[in-house]
């Protein structure tokens, strides 16, 4: 950037809604929100830095025109929201509207950031994989349910505590419940994850793919993983900023 900028990303996900502050050369400041609507108090927090810009990448509808309306009301500013069109990613898919916001920040900032091919594993209350090919498009991928999603199942019949699930257990065999829960859930989600990369890998003949990691289970998976990759836990983010910043030039 040649010039101040001050810019708030705003990443709104099923889960969590993350906002990021960018000051033209650094993120300074990040808060994670649910995703409902009792989101004021925390984000009214964010008053106090002079934002210039903000550029919001959601997958849920009906949070974007709160979030906008909330950046009007506090910083007096339009939001940038993300789409297929204004993101200046080929996207070579059936039908390019239907791509998710925060794929299509993954896209551009695994491009900019490592390189391409690429593969991004983001896993969060959803486990995406984005798959950018030779000239660094975009073409579809694959999603499946998250590592929550797969557990608030058993948790509901099971009636235990959620949090100590989703810790990696030292063995597979489990010696009580808890334990087999934690293999089943934590190392089942690592084997599939490892599985969809190679089975992607084999299916595009590539040898050496960037390999990206990302998340809010990521940096808990990342260490576990066989293969060679990165992780880069504010990936959605770093696409957002460079989004914003090829619109404001």
């Amino acid at each position: 950037y040649d010039y101040f900028i001050m810019l708030l990303a705003i990443d709104i996900g099923n889960s969590h809604v993350v906002c990021a502050i960018y000051d033209s050369k650094k993120w300074i400041h990040n808060i994670r929100i649910p995703s409902n609507m009792n989101f004021w108090q925390k984000f009214s927090s964010l008053e106090k830095y002079d934002i210039t810009f903000a550029t919001i990448s959601s997958v849920v509808p009906r949070l974007t025109p709160i979030y906008t309306e909330a950046i009007k009301n506090l910083f007096h500013i339009e939001s940038l929201i993300i789409d297929h069109l204004n993101s200046n990613v080929e996207l070579n898919v059936d039908s390019p509207n239907e791509v998710g916001a925060d794929r299509i920040c993954n896209s551009i900032a695994a491009k900019e950031l490592f390189g391409y091919p690429a593969i991004v594993g983001d896993i969060g209350s959803a486990t995406n994989y984005d798959v950018i090919d030779e000239s660094g498009a975009f073409i579809g991928g694959a999603i499946a349910p998250g590592l929550k999603t797969a557990a608030n199942n058993l948790i509901e019949k099971a009636a235990l505590l959620k949090e100590t699930l989703f810790t990696i257990p030292n063995n597979v065999v489990g010696k009580n419940t808890t334990t087999n829960l934690q293999s089943g859930i934590m190392l089942g989600a690592i084997d599939i994850i490892e599985g969809m990369f190679n089975r992607i890998e084999t299916e595009m003949k590539w040898d050496k793919p960037y390999r990206i990691i990302t998340g809010g289970f990521g940096e808990l998976i990342s260490p576990n993983l066989e293969f060679t990759h990165s992780l880069a836990p504010n990936l959605t983010i770093e696409g957002i900023r460079i989004i914003h910043k090829r619109n404001t030039h």
